[in-house]
């Protein structure tokens, strides 16, 4: 392998490198990210909707659980986005859907990564028959659709956002474990990793120096895409009401509710159905244009002192 070679995800090539590079790739990928157009809408929607979801208690017009007078109302100056069957302010709802789904998809996701991550660095550094124990565990989970793996979680455990989040990050481990280990048996048969070997270093000083910086960025790339796949399935937990319980509300569960007057009122539908499209899109650019800045473009190697 050249001293300018790198590693291939998908058809894109990231340069292998190690901690002692970090901070000017860092850098250089932020700039790269700057020049992708559809990268930068997207991370500046995600920043704008989390803000406001954040800000929900305070900025809402009504309260979560306040209803009004006023049953399936049109747009008014009261209420901008009208009022749902039962009298809530839609506007006010949303903000507090988008924090619940916001904030359950990044918990999953981020336990995901956690878990993941660690199982595929166990199992590609060590190898052997740690490697066959957790790979056929993670095949084991593989084996079954990840909403359907969620949906038995928060059956066995009850209906919760806590437990919908437990459900959907031990759905999409796999994912994570199984990227992490691909990327942990390439680096560790780079040179500066048999050098570190060589002059006595640990395991696990090794992992830490060596292959986790190699590996972070697919797993960056993976994991906004992830979002996008969270947020889709927490709605769809919701919408079967095996998420958030009255008066939490999420973007799912107001499906839920505006379905059954859909016809009436299709805007009750719309609007969560609007939510969840665009912040998918957002998600999925945001990690196009991680994808493309990571990508190895005239990087060569930098290898780090052991």
């Amino acid at each position: 392998m050249s001293e300018r070679s790198g590693r291939t995800i998908g058809r894109k090539r990231f340069p292998a490198r190690s901690a002692g590079s970090g901070d000017s790739y860092v850098r250089r990928t932020g700039r790269r990210f700057l020049g992708r157009r559809s990268g930068v809408v997207g991370l500046a929607v995600v920043c704008v909707v989390g803000l406001v979801s954040l800000l929900a208690p305070v900025i809402s017009p009504y309260g979560l659980d306040e209803v009004t007078s006023q049953f399936r109302a049109g747009p008014s100056s009261d209420h901008w986005l009208g009022t749902d069957t039962i009298g809530k302010d839609t506007l006010s709802q949303l903000l507090f859907a988008l924090r619940t789904s916001l904030w359950a998809s990044l918990v999953a996701v981020t336990l995901a990564v956690v878990s993941g991550t660690v199982v595929g660095l166990v199992s590609g550094y060590f190898g052997g028959r740690t490697d066959q124990v957790l790979m056929r565990l993670v095949d084991a989970v593989l084996s079954f659709p990840g909403l359907l793996t969620a949906m038995v979680v928060v059956g066995l455990l009850g209906p919760s956002v806590v437990n919908a989040m437990i459900g959907l990050s031990i759905a999409f481990m796999p994912l994570f474990a199984r990227l992490v280990r691909g990327q942990v048996l390439a680096v560790r048969e780079e040179g500066y990793v048999k050098a570190a070997l060589v002059v006595g270093c640990g395991p696990w000083r090794i992992i830490r120096r060596h292959v986790l910086p190699n590996v972070a960025p697919p797993l960056v790339v993976q994991a906004f895409m992830t979002l996008g796949f969270a947020l889709l399935a927490e709605g769809a937990l919701a919408f079967l009401g095996l998420s958030v319980s009255p008066p939490e509300t999420s973007l799912g569960s107001m499906l839920r509710r505006g379905f059954g007057a859909v016809n009436a009122t299709p805007r009750l539908v719309i609007v969560p159905g609007v939510a969840i499209t665009v912040l998918t899109l957002a998600f999925n650019a945001i990690a196009d244009g991680l994808r493309d800045a990571m990508a190895r473009q005239d990087v060569g190697r930098v290898e780090g002192r052991a």
